[in-house]
């Protein structure tokens, strides 16, 4: 697993980091922003190629779920963020994603189905202040000024919705118990 793992990051690795690559080094993906709506994009159609179910919530979180055959209504959640700082780094966050999927697609192709669902996770950055908007913490009004101030000038929800058809913002909260484990 580790070898073919190994060889599927480096693979796909590079292909992950030049949505949003700084030429200076770096990338920069800000939430709801074209690198991020990109990647976003090109992400899901990729873990859709691998057989995962995909979806969006209604705040651009990205899904990708293989069902379980015998505990289907267990979840497993594995993932992490692809939204970056101003010039961060090509391992911060998405390389957890990355890894994430990989695994799953791993075990998938060695095991098939799970007992229980597996489900990969994107979600928007927890650092960044602008992705409070997305997680209830920051309200809707005083998140624009916090994009605003960073010099952001596009209605968050304008570019939300580019996301996914009818995507909005609302919450991404899940329903209790609704994962055995992260």
């Amino acid at each position: 697993m580790i070898t073919h793992c190994r060889q599927a990051i480096e693979e796909t690795l590079p292909w992950l980091s030049s949505f949003g690559a700084d030429p200076t080094g770096g990338m920069t993906r800000l939430l709801y922003l074209p690198e991020w709506l990109e990647t976003q994009q090109q992400f899901k159609k990729r873990m859709a190629a691998s057989g995962l179910e995909t979806r969006f919530d209604e705040v651009g979180n990205l899904y990708g779920r293989l069902n379980g055959t015998e505990y289907p209504q267990e979840v497993i959640l594995s993932g992490s963020h692809i939204d970056t700082v101003v010039n961060g780094g090509n391992l911060d966050g998405q390389f957890g994603a990355l890894a994430a999927w990989l695994a799953i697609d791993w075990l998938k192709t060695q095991y098939g189905a799970p007992l229980r669902t597996v489900e990969w996770w994107r979600w928007q950055k927890k650092k960044a202040a602008a992705s409070r908007m997305s997680s209830g913490a920051v309200k809707i009004s005083l998140g624009w000024r916090i994009l605003t101030t960073c010099g952001i000038s596009v209605m968050p929800k304008e570019i939300v919705c580019r996301c996914n058809e009818g995507l909005r913002i609302y919450s991404s909260e899940r329903p209790a118990n609704s994962a055995s484990g992260y």
